[in-house]
């Protein structure tokens, strides 16, 4: 994975440790923590966050998905820890390159009180082996 300069250095974006604790005991399958990402904003309300349209790069973002649980923190506090076959019902996925995962957000299912448009550009060397794992996700639980 492409840890940020920022995680390296100050630890941003690290998980706290109770719940990094129990992400381990459900067992995890991708650990995506301090990778660099970018973000797109259109009309998005969050926590901590506003705005009309934007876009930043550069920023630090984690990415955990154990079997069961899809944990996401992004800046501004916006953060998501859903059941993963949940989860996985509010996201689009897109490759952009070998390692970049483009994620678009249910924002209103996936993060307290936000609404709005939230994309995610992850860059990792995961990006394909991410998507396929969710895709199937995704198959399983619209075949019931």
């Amino acid at each position: 994975m492409s840890k940020s300069i920022f995680y390296r250095m100050f630890g941003l974006r690290k998980v706290p440790k109770e719940t990094r604790n129990r992400l381990e005991i459900e067992g995890i399958v991708f650990d995506e923590e301090g990778t660099s990402c970018a973000l797109a904003y259109r009309k998005f309300r969050g926590t901590h966050k506003s705005s009309g349209r934007g876009w930043q790069s550069g920023v630090v973002g984690t990415l955990v998905i154990t079997k069961r649980t899809f944990y996401v923190q992004l800046p501004f506090m916006i953060l998501c820890d859903k059941p993963i076959q949940e989860a996985v019902q509010y996201l689009e996925l897109e490759l952009q390159g070998p390692e970049k995962l483009i994620m678009k957000f249910g924002v209103e299912k996936l993060f307290e009180q936000s609404t709005g448009d939230l994309t995610c550009y992850w860059r990792t060397e995961n990006a394909s082996a991410i998507m396929d794992h969710i895709k199937k996700l995704q198959l399983r639980h619209a075949s019931g």
